[in-house]
């Protein structure tokens, strides 16, 4: 398994394992697509390799961790479509870790993605992370650290991974894939050194049309033109996915703003660095700040069901009467 930059995680995932007594509950945050299950992966090779390096990368252990084969490396799958945990899965986890490893000395327990169920599901695992078998590993990963019940993190050890340099990202793309050029130059435009994101939006998904909708969004309130953002997130406003993607990356783009108005020419988070230079020639900081706290107010409202149409009206409302 390739590691592109995150030395620091890397560094601290070795020395978990260097000392007598390894922590057998594991945390892993960052943004999606930043590599927290390819991390994962390498913690399990550890674990599970057969050589004296571990990982190696050239074992039958290592290669079935690679193709997500492994008998003792359980990735959990989360029963809803929605990517979340039924609590009936994550008591399966506590009653199957009793089971003795297949091949291997242990057995490691991934749940990816935590943070798509509820907070107080964690406290079905509580037992497990607290005490578990000697044989039994457990990680577990969210976009943030915050997400995690203090008394789950009073009892695991959390390595936190990043997007790497654009540089970075751009050459592991070439190098790893079939994609040209010129498509890896937009997508590393639009999604920074997020390798994860960068192949979800060359993959041809509906990522690059949330990217196009958040710029257009946010030029139309760079322009001052109503009808335009209403236009813009009418369309959005068509399907739940697609506004929630799209409203995460138009706040990122309102968040570049600021930071520029402030005079910050830091590390970008947005997908569009003319949507946010317009941003911040147009408006004040104190605007533009205010602008940001919207697209998490209606998320929120959009993942407790409210209608679609009329959160995506109101929010331009709410847009128009911030900018005047």
């Amino acid at each position: 398994m390739v590691i592109v930059g995150n030395e620091n995680a890397v560094a601290a995932a070795d020395k978990l394992f260097s000392g007598e007594r390894a922590p057998h509950g594991i945390v892993i945050y960052g943004d999606r697509g930043c590599g927290k299950k390819t991390l994962a992966k390498y913690i399990a090779a550890k674990l599970l390799c057969k050589n004296t390096s571990a990982p190696c990368g050239n074992c039958k252990s290592c290669a079935m961790i690679d193709d997500d084969c492994h008998p003792d490396f359980v990735m959990v799958k989360p029963s809803l479509s929605s990517g979340a945990y039924r609590l009936e899965d994550l008591r399966n986890v506590v009653s199957e870790s009793v089971t003795a490893p297949n091949e291997s000395e242990y057995t490691v327990y991934l749940i990816a993605d935590l943070d798509k169920t509820p907070v107080g599901a964690q406290n079905t695992l509580l037992k497990l992370i607290e005490e578990p078998p000697q044989h039994v590993f457990i990680i577990l990963t969210a976009c943030s650290k915050e997400y995690f019940l203090p008394t789950v993190l009073s009892r695991v050890v959390s390595i936190g991974v990043s997007p790497v340099t654009k540089e970075q990202c751009s050459e592991y793309l070439t190098k790893n894939t079939k994609y040209k050029q010129d498509d890896i130059n937009k997508a590393v435009s639009s999604m920074g050194g997020n390798i994860g994101m960068c192949l979800e939006y060359l993959s041809g998904s509906t990522l690059r049309t949330c990217c196009e909708n958040a710029e257009e969004a946010a030029l139309a309130i760079a322009s001052g033109s109503e009808y335009q953002l209403l236009k813009v997130l009418t369309v959005c406003g068509k399907n739940r996915e697609t506004a929630e993607t799209s409203l995460k990356l138009l706040e990122n783009i309102v968040r570049d703003a600021v930071m520029l108005g402030m005079g910050c020419e830091g590390k970008a988070l947005g997908s569009s660095e003319k949507a946010a230079r317009n941003l911040a020639e147009k408006y004040s900081v104190k605007k533009l700040g205010s602008i940001c706290t919207l697209p998490e107010k209606y998320l929120t409202g959009i993942k407790f069901n409210a209608s679609l149409p009329a959160a995506m009206g109101s929010l331009c409302a709410e847009i128009k009467e911030i900018t005047g």
